[in-house]
């Protein structure tokens, strides 16, 4: 009997095996498939509800304009996105579009070492604007942000790399007729003293009713989303007094230099307020919310377990269709000088486009189907294909003239404001990164406090600051390093062929952000060896 099963077994693994070679093998542009198309893939981790969805929409209608391709959708879940993703990489097995983000966190290397700019792309018009308003403007231009972010063109490689699909901004999600329970008022806070104030009547409530809701829904991620700008927002004093390029506050490669200057730390007035805010409001989500996924806290929301959820409009469409009850959407407030002693150091208004765009794609410099994947990128982005994005998943639209609805009206960003350049909690590096995660428990826990955590990250910090900026060397000398090639040749053709007007605008703005990027990249080799005796 024992035999029997075995051989049972042994012949379900082999067929499991045979099954999934001939799917692999015969599917549509594989090495034994029927399909003569040409197939592309496209990767990403938004499998919320939506962007699947939406993205099926445009590959079908892709697939009606463009017979000849097949295009292939790869979704992945964030939590492993980053291990599959360097490992395909590596393995050459890689999407030929990827969405990829810095905002992960140690993944500087990519870009340069696996993806192909884009720049003279986003300089031409795209052709399926053709009859739109959008027609005959350069493809960049018709982005509502310009292109103009982080991910999409990246200062150190001086080039275009990927471009957006949609836009996102943090929003509070608010339970209607749970908050008029608590609150006798269905009506959101408007401002940071009245959300307090919620989250105060709290305790009374649940030991009238007997039931045990926070004010907040609670998550590592979505406690990370309501810190961090507490404390980068109340940093912005700090970013400026330290803006010597007058890029309206440092960035976070200048703020980490200035930290090794010792021209800031953590118990500066402004950030020492910031970290008191990040202790207070965290004592508004349920014990252990940092042990707790995302998925946790939207499904706190759900169960009517929080009262609020601050999340990005990426959980928007999820939200609207999975809960039993109606949805409110209202601005996030933050504390501001009406808020009196908690808004002591904040600056307002805040502008949410420093970002600019979202879900951005960049070309696998790997793929054997470049110009079919740059055009796949040209129809997803162009007037009717961005319209199409917007309506299957809900999501705000990030190409101008696209209509927004009514309904998601309220996710649109606001452009006007100061920009917080850097983020003080996560922005440095993974080094920091690490050690913020390690200690945030002596800041938030019951017992915690801000002096507890000082105490906790002072040892550790400058050490972890130094490696993230080495690692930021490393990446920056590499990107150097591969641009003198294309530099090079641009110098030769001018020679041989005489100087076209477009070429050399190209190469002087190229050459001069090599130049800038080296005259940064010796100044943080010299503060790493030298520290303090660094002057400004």
């Amino acid at each position: 009997m024992k035999r029997w099963r075995k051989h049972l077994g042994l012949a379900l693994a082999v067929l499991g095996y045979a099954v999934a070679a001939y799917l692999v093998f015969t599917r549509q542009g594989a090495v034994l498939g029927n399909d003569d198309r040409v197939t592309i893939r496209i990767a990403h981790w938004q499998i919320e509800a939506g962007p699947p969805e939406a993205m099926d929409a445009l590959i079908k209608r892709y697939e009606e304009l463009n017979p000849h391709i097949n295009v292939e959708q790869v979704a992945v879940p964030g939590n492993v996105y980053k291990q599959w993703l360097r490992t395909q990489l590596i393995g050459g097995s890689s999407a030929d579009i990827i969405e990829f983000g810095s905002f992960i966190g140690g993944v500087n290397d990519i870009p340069p070492r696996f993806f192909d700019p884009i720049s003279k792309y986003v300089e031409e018009p795209n052709p399926y604007n053709v009859g739109t308003p959008l027609e005959g403007m350069k493809w960049r231009d018709t982005f509502r942000d310009g292109l103009n972010s982080a991910d999409t063109y990246i200062e150190n490689l001086s080039n275009y790399y990927s471009v957006t699909l949609c836009m996102v901004t943090l929003r509070l999600f608010y339970n209607p007729a749970l908050l008029e329970e608590i609150t006798g008022s269905a009506e959101p806070p408007r401002s940071y003293s009245e959300l307090l104030a919620i989250g105060d009547k709290l305790p009374e409530f649940n030991a009238r009713t007997g039931r045990g809701i926070s004010l907040l829904a609670g998550s590592q991620f979505n406690g990370m989303v309501l810190m961090y700008p507490l404390l980068s927002r109340n940093a912005l004093n700090v970013t400026l007094d330290m803006d010597r390029f007058y890029l309206q506050g440092s960035d976070a490669r200048d703020s980490a230099l200035e930290f090794l200057r010792g021209n800031w730390d953590y118990r500066r007035a402004e950030l020492h307020q910031g970290l008191e805010l990040i202790r207070d409001t965290a004592q508004y989500m349920r014990p252990g919310f940092r042990q707790l996924d995302r998925d946790a806290a939207v499904q706190e929301f759900l169960r009517e377990r929080a009262v609020m959820i601050i999340t990005g409009t990426w959980d928007a469409t999820s939200l609207r269709r999975l809960a039993p009850f109606e949805v409110g959407v209202a601005i996030t407030p933050y504390p501001t000088k009406a808020d009196g002693e908690l808004g002591r150091y904040a600056w307002s208004p805040i502008s949410e486009g420093a970002g600019g765009g979202a879900m951005p794609f960049f070309l696998n410099k790997a793929s054997k189907h470049k110009e079919e994947a740059i055009d796949f990128l040209r129809f997803i982005t162009s007037y009717e294909g961005n319209d199409i994005f917007a309506r299957y998943s809900g999501w705000l639209p990030v190409v101008s003239e696209v209509p927004v609805p009514d309904y998601a009206q309220v996710y649109l960003p606001e452009f006007d404001g100061y920009v917080m350049r850097t983020d003080f909690m996560r922005g440095f590096g993974s080094e920091t990164r690490d050690v913020w995660e390690q200690n945030l428990h002596h800041l938030i826990s019951p017992h915690g406090g801000v002096e507890p955590f000082l105490q906790a990250l002072e040892p550790s910090f400058p050490a972890a600051i130094e490696r993230d900026v080495r690692a930021e060397v490393r990446n920056v000398y590499l990107s150097l390093r591969r641009d003198l090639a294309p530099l090079t040749a641009l110098t030769v053709l001018d020679r041989l062929e005489g100087a076209d007007a477009e070429r050399l605008r190209s190469r002087e703005e190229r050459e001069g952000s090599q130049n800038l990027s080296e005259a940064r990249l010796y100044e943080a080799i010299a503060v790493l060896e030298r520290g303090r005796e660094v002057s400004q």
